[in-house]
């Protein structure tokens, strides 16, 4: 069941940010993209944190410290990216602010990449 969680929140962090974000700024304008992204990263965020959940949760009951470590860690991650670092983007982009706003997005972007490793870790531990 673990193994379940840390596969399903891995492939939903690659498939979405990769294909369905990359695809909205080939199909929509800028203003559009924008639009569109405001609205859907929260939903992406929200979903992260109640599959980790999930995960924290099922770690928990077969009490696997390690699995509660990793996964309450990209749960963290997933409430900060959604309730902190997603409105500072906003704003360092409504206010034109482009040089905090591409700090901003990498650090995004890298919450993100550790997340996957440790959602990458999880999977060798588990199937081995």
């Amino acid at each position: 069941m673990l193994t379940l969680v840390a596969a399903a929140t891995l492939s939903f962090m690659i498939f979405f940010p990769l294909v369905v974000a990359t695809s909205v700024f080939k199909v929509l304008d800028e203003k559009q993209s924008s639009k569109f992204l405001r609205i859907f990263f929260p939903k992406y965020y929200l979903y992260g944190f109640v599959l980790s959940l999930a995960g924290v949760i099922l770690s928990i009951y077969f009490e696997n410290k390690l699995s509660i470590l990793i996964y309450s860690f990209i749960m963290v991650g997933f409430i900060f990216s959604r309730q902190i670092l997603i409105p500072m983007v906003n704003k360092a982009k409504d206010s034109n602010d482009e040089k905090k706003f591409n700090k901003l997005h990498k650090l995004s972007v890298f919450i993100n990449f550790l997340q996957i490793i440790g959602c990458i870790f999880l999977l060798i531990v588990y199937l081995k």
